[in-house]
């Protein structure tokens, strides 16, 4: 009889281990409203002009408008890709792309776009599995609009 009540405290005991070692998973709204959050962490972070989330042709993706400054135009791409990258990686179902339209400071430069296959981005800035030179090859297309 003490056996079978020991036996079951432990049984409990595991199932509750496991329960809290498993990640939380967030809703595509939810991961959309956590992004200006992150921004708000670092004051150096560029400003975001819109956050969606939204299908196209089958894929899900993550969309992101930031205001750029040209003198930190590489830092503010990254910043707000590794933002993405960090945030989506907790949604309940995966993203497959990251669109990241950069919105010049001046009407002298054309603003970007940015896609990126979201789980090479994640595996880049998270995971730290793709060295920088494959990422900017097979990852990134960059465009002006």
């Amino acid at each position: 009889m003490k056996s079978n009540q020991n036996f079951i405290k432990i049984v409990l005991a595991l199932i509750a281990c496991i329960d809290v070692q498993g990640k939380v998973k967030f809703t595509d709204r939810q991961v959309a409203m956590m992004i200006p959050k992150y921004f708000a962490r670092d004051h150096n972070s560029p400003k975001i002009n819109r956050t969606r989330v939204y299908g196209e042709k089958g894929e899900k993706i993550l969309h992101l408008n930031i205001e750029v400054n040209r003198n930190r135009y590489e830092n503010q791409m990254e910043y707000a890709l590794s933002a993405m990258a960090s945030v989506s990686q907790h949604a309940a179902r995966p993203f497959d792309t990251f669109v990241l339209i950069m919105e010049q400071n001046s009407r002298q430069l054309k603003d970007e776009r940015v896609k990126a296959k979201a789980k090479c981005t994640i595996d880049y800035f998270v995971f730290k599995r793709v060295n920088n030179e494959r990422w900017i090859n097979k990852c990134l297309k960059v465009q002006e609009i």
